[in-house]
């Protein structure tokens, strides 16, 4: 996940969102597969490039494969997200969910890296340097046949970097889900200060642009940053940031009504946190969630918080729910997140 727990681990505390004050904690939320409004989506980091996730064999690699279909089918998802994804990871499942029989998946493939060095263990000509073998992005599965998702609509976005780092993108296209087409949108934002900024700004924009132009959006993805961080404020259209400054977007969050995860600032370890940016139990909604990157995952996750996001258009979906998942060393080095919703009308 290069190195973004060294980033951060120091936005845990600055943000102060690890304590609760003078509060039991509430019950977590379980959405059951069985109960959960119809609509499913996934978002899941798969760490395919990372020196922190294990290099497998043959039979290992279909482990990893069988596992991330076993989940897809498990929840019935509608639309799948993932990142850190490399071209052999994406080949696999392609192939797989697009032939087997039952229910089948399209999909739509971005790269943000036309190569690296990690995705040679999952290189499907591993003894040839063929170009295009190695590179690295994000990839969209939508439940369905070929044209559930448009191709004519994909669109790749190389996002801003203020500071030179590791290219970023933002990925959509348009997809058919339960028999209206939506907007479903895929990123992963960069872990360096002024590069979450400007990315998250700018995913904001387009995606925004999208809903306000009457489409129902999906977007998912790693963000690395915490809900009631500042960067978060152009995505959430409720709910106030650490600094007391209002939300300005246009998206729901999955996530968002969990109030085992309400908290408020510690008036001891948190004295100039303004009281106003935290959530009470009797909200209805609050910018938090489950952590989705926690030291369960991986030994070199050093922090436990939420940088993993579901965000729905408002007007479009309602009953929104999602949860944080078990980790299982079969994947990723992340929490995959489920989410659940409704059509508005």
């Amino acid at each position: 996940m290069r190195a973004i727990f060294r980033a951060l681990l120091a936005a845990v505390f600055s943000v102060g969102l690890l304590f609760t004050a003078g509060t039991a904690p509430a019950t977590a939320d379980i959405v059951d597969r069985d109960t959960a409004p119809s609509l499913r989506f996934i978002s899941y980091n798969v760490c395919g490039a990372s020196s922190t996730c294990r290099t497998r064999d043959d039979a290992g690699k279909v482990e990893w494969r069988d596992a991330v279909v076993h989940t897809i089918d498990h929840w019935d998802a509608d639309l799948v997200m993932l990142q850190e994804v490399c071209h052999g990871q994406w080949l696999m499942l392609r192939e797989h969910l697009a032939s087997r029989s039952g229910v089948k998946y399209d999909t739509a493939w971005g790269a943000a890296l036309p190569s690296a060095s990690g995705c040679k263990r999952w290189d499907p000509t591993p003894k040839t340097d063929e170009p295009g073998e190695l590179r690295f992005g994000l990839a969209i599965f939508a439940k369905g046949g070929p044209g559930t998702i448009d191709l004519n609509s994909r669109r790749v976005t190389l996002l801003p970097e203020p500071t030179q780092a590791e290219n970023r993108i933002l990925l959509c296209a348009k997809a058919t889900v339960d028999a209206r087409t939506v907007r479903a949108c895929n990123t992963h934002i960069d872990f360096n200060a002024p590069n979450t900024t400007a990315q998250t700004a700018e995913v904001a924009t387009i995606a925004g642009d999208f809903a306000n132009a009457g489409e129902p959006v999906v977007l998912a993805g790693d963000f690395n940053q915490q809900p009631k961080h500042p960067d978060m404020n152009p995505l959430y259209r409720h709910g106030k940031d650490t600094e007391g400054n209002l939300a300005t977007g246009v998206f729901q969050e999955v996530d968002e009504n969990d109030k085992s995860q309400f908290t408020k600032p510690d008036p001891v370890l948190e004295p100039d946190a303004d009281p106003a940016s935290g959530c009470e139990q009797s909200w209805d909604l609050c910018r938090s969630g489950e952590p989705t990157a926690s030291k369960e995952c991986s030994e070199h996750t050093t922090s436990k918080a939420k940088i993993d996001y579901i965000f729905l258009s408002h007007s479009w979906f309602t009953t929104v729910r999602g949860d944080s998942m078990e980790c299982t060393d079969k994947v990723a080095d992340h929490h995959l997140l489920r989410g659940a919703a409704a059509w508005e009308n």
